[in-house]
C-alpha cells in the first residue's frame, strides 16, 4: 500500500515538473532590413528588428528555446543542409527550395496565414512629374531611381531601363526626390508611407501598383521537421497569430 502510494506521488511530481523547451536553431541573412532585421553583419543587436522580436513572441508561446544565427544566406543554407542551422527566419518560397527544406504550406502552396514577413515595395515620386507606373511600364521618367532594400529590388527596377541610385534611409531618399535629385524612388511602404506624414512631403506620392510584394517564411529542414512536425506546426501557427499585432506594436518604434 505505501510502495504503490510512494509511486503514485512520484508519477504526480513527475506531471508537475516544467517540460524541458525544445532547442529551435534559426539562422537569418547578415544584412540590414529595417525595420524587419536591423544591423549588417554576424552581431544581434539589442534592438533585432521586428521580425526577429516576432520569432522571439513566437518561441516563447510554444515552449522553444531560439537559438538565432547570423550568416550570409548561401552559407546559411548550406549549414541547414548539414544539420547545424534548424531552419531559415525569413526565407522567400521557391519550389526548388521545398528539396531542402519544409514550408508551412496549405493546399500544397505556401500558407499566406503563416508567413513571418510580407514585404511590399512601391513606387513614389513628385507630384509635379510625369512618372507614371501601370504594373509593366515605367514611364516619364527624366532622371534617376533612388531605390532601398535588396539586390534583387535593384535589379527589378533596372529591368525597366531606369538608372538608379542606392540609398540607405527613407529620409534621404525622400530628402533627394524633394530637391529633384531624382525623379522616382523606391522603398518599402512599411517604412514610407509612415515616414512621409512626419517629414511634410505632401508634394510626395504612392503610386500603384506595388512594384514588388513577397512573403516571406520560416522553412525548416526535412530532418527537423521529421524529428519535430508538432513544433515546428505550433510554431509557424503562433508566427500567424501574433504577426500583425506585433507588427503594429513595434514597428513606428523601428521606423525613426
Amino acid at each position: 500500500m505505501r510502495i504503490a502510494r510512494l509511486l503514485a506521488l512520484c508519477f504526480v511530481a513527475a506531471l508537475a515538473q516544467p517540460a524541458v523547451a525544445a532547442d529551435l536553431r534559426l539562422g537569418y541573412i547578415d544584412q540590414d532590413l529595417r525595420p524587419f532585421l536591423i544591423g549588417d553583419g554576424p552581431e544581434i543587436p539589442a534592438r533585432p528588428g521586428v521580425t526577429i522580436e516576432l520569432a522571439q513572441r513566437a518561441a516563447a508561446k510554444v515552449g522553444a528555446r531560439l537559438q538565432l544565427t547570423r550568416m550570409p544566406l548561401p552559407r546559411l543554407i548550406e549549414e541547414v543542409r548539414a544539420g547545424r542551422q534548424d531552419g531559415v527566419l525569413s526565407l522567400r518560397y521557391s519550389a526548388d527550395r521545398t528539396a531542402d527544406l519544409v514550408f508551412p504550406l496549405r493546399a500544397g502552396r505556401p500558407d499566406p496565414d503563416r508567413h513571418v514577413a510580407r514585404l511590399s515595395y512601391s513606387f513614389y515620386k513628385r507630384r509635379d512629374n510625369s512618372v507614371a507606373w501601370d504594373g509593366t511600364r515605367l514611364t516619364g521618367l527624366q532622371g534617376p531611381v533612388a531605390v532601398g532594400g535588396s539586390p534583387l529590388i535593384s535589379k527589378r527596377v533596372k529591368s525597366l531601363g531606369a538608372q538608379i541610385v542606392r540609398s540607405d534611409t527613407g529620409t534621404q531618399m525622400f530628402g533627394m526626390l524633394a530637391m529633384y535629385r531624382v525623379d522616382a524612388v523606391v522603398t518599402l511602404d512599411a517604412m514610407a508611407d509612415r515616414l512621409l506624414p512626419v517629414q511634410g512631403y505632401s508634394q510626395i506620392e504612392k503610386l500603384s501598383p506595388p512594384l514588388v510584394v513577397e512573403e516571406f517564411y520560416v522553412p525548416v529542414s526535412k530532418a527537423f521537421y521529421a524529428a519535430n512536425r508538432e513544433l515546428a506546426e505550433r510554431f509557424w501557427q503562433a508566427l500567424g497569430d501574433l504577426r500583425d499585432a506585433t507588427y503594429a506594436e513595434l514597428t513606428p518604434s523601428y521606423l525613426f
